[in-house]
């Protein structure tokens, strides 16, 4: 087959199509959550990626902290960005890390006090974003969405 034959045929997949504006769609909606997320939270001074790992650190479980691994796997960011973003959270004194209490030579990154009560603070403001970015979706079309996202990910993950 040609190279102009292979083009030639992608243009009349339907499922390439779909695909194709699936996939543009969902880039698209992350820069508009992006955006409008941090506009949210701009009073607080914060960015969507800053609120994400305020997010993942108020997890139950992870009051004490949390390894640098550990959330970089969570939150699927390379340790360059989480690294940099910490050091914003540390500078505004929202973040800290303390020694591993069960390895002395690893570190633990956890919430401040005063990051507590920055994710105090979040957390209606959460909610609201999260009742206007969702409106007119049901449980269960966020369940199925849920599903779905997961399904892309791990094939994501497998390129």
């Amino acid at each position: 087959m040609t190279q102009k034959q292979a083009l030639d045929r992608v243009r009349e997949d339907e499922f390439f199509h779909l695909s194709n504006r699936l996939l543009f769609k969902m880039f698209k909606t992350t820069n508009i959550m992006h955006t409008v997320g941090t506009a949210w939270t701009q009073s607080l001074n914060l960015t969507t990626q800053q609120w994400s790992v305020i997010g993942a650190l108020s997890r139950p479980g992870f009051e004490n902290g949390t390894g640098i691994g550990a959330l970089t796997e969570f939150l699927q960011v390379s340790r360059q960005n989480l690294a940099g973003l910490l050091e914003r959270l540390e500078n505004q004194g929202i973040t800290r890390r303390v020694a591993n209490p069960n390895d002395g030579r690893a570190r633990l990154v956890q919430l401040t006090p005063e990051g507590w009560k920055i994710w105090d603070t979040l957390v209606p403001m959460m909610s609201q974003f999260y009742e206007r970015a969702l409106d007119g979706f049901s449980a269960e079309d966020i369940t199925k969405f849920l599903v779905y996202i997961d399904r892309l990910q791990e094939n994501l993950q497998k390129t």
